[in-house]
């Protein structure tokens, strides 16, 4: 067969780029996942956290687990080892390279996330291994995503421990740390979400965008915050179209604005938190906020 004939035939050479092409793409799309997970020690969430990780393991994913002081006097670390498929777990007792843990992964995932480390993430302070490894990883652009359980005041478990009856001003103070969080681009969920978060499947918002503003009736901005789990949504929806529905809710997410789409005006409690996806469904379908 002639070489240059084969060449110079555009048709022929068009359909083979295209194969080539193709055959790129799907292996990059096979290409296994690597993440560095960092354990904080949070009891709240851990064993949803732990079972979304395992899904993603069983899945071909590859992980360095990096468990924090707190995190390696709480859990088992051989359990997680054992689970995750990780070669070793690193902490601040052993010799290690950072560098090693946090470049060249796909994500970074701060899992058990305690009020401490959201606290000291969301104000920048990098004072032990585990938060250096966030810095270092948020400073490279590496998606980061976190299962803010053990550190929302308003998640259902921290509430039966008799945690959840914490000062109004206090409660707010560790929601706007979670905000801030997400403002850096760290990508917030629940455990119960963390599978489908880590895998794109549950994302409203792309990865490293920052929380933006929602246009409201009586506040300019509205705040992001972690999307909770499933609950009774305690609204009158009206059958008109344009009607005004009252969500008296702390925190507003995708789920309760989708159940209420019919709806033009959403009114919350003054300080309720909107989640960054319910506020990008809002300025899809043109409601509006209205805080009372």
């Amino acid at each position: 067969m002639d070489i240059q004939a084969i060449l110079d035939n555009k048709q022929l050479m068009d359909a083979f780029i295209r194969q080539i092409a193709d055959e790129v793409i799907r292996r990059l799309a096979n290409k296994p996942k690597t993440a560095l997970v960092v354990f904080s020690g949070a009891a709240i969430g851990f064993s949803q956290e732990l079972k979304a990780l395992t899904q993603l393991a069983d899945e071909g994913w590859q992980f360095k687990v990096f468990l924090s002081d707190a995190a390696m006097s709480i859990f088992t670390p051989d359990m997680i080892q054992e689970k995750l498929g990780a070669d070793q777990i690193f902490h601040a007792g052993i010799r290690y390279n950072q560098k090693d843990l946090y470049a060249g992964v796909d994500k970074i995932i701060i899992a058990s996330t305690t009020v401490n480390t959201a606290a000291k993430i969301a104000n920048g302070i990098c004072d032990n291994d585990l938060l250096t490894l966030v810095n270092h990883g948020l400073m490279a652009g590496t998606e980061t995503i976190c299962s803010v359980n053990g550190a929302c005041p308003d998640d259902p478990e921290r509430a039966k421990l008799g945690m959840g009856v914490s000062p109004p001003g206090y409660r707010q103070m560790l929601r706007d740390n979670l905000a801030k969080m997400q403002s850096f681009g760290i990508r917030l969920c629940t455990a119960d979400r963390l599978y489908d978060t880590c895998r794109d499947e549950d994302a409203q918002d792309q990865a490293q965008q920052c929380a933006a503003p929602v246009q409201t009736e009586s506040a300019p901005v509205v705040q992001a915050a972690p999307e909770p789990k499933p609950e009774p949504v305690k609204a009158e929806i009206a059958a008109d179209q344009g009607a005004t529905v009252r969500l008296d809710k702390h925190v507003i997410s995708n789920r309760d604005i989708r159940a209420n789409r019919i709806s033009r005006v959403i009114e919350v409690p003054s300080d309720a938190l909107v989640t960054q996806s319910a506020a990008d469904t809002m300025r899809e379908l043109g409601i509006a906020l209205r805080r009372i």
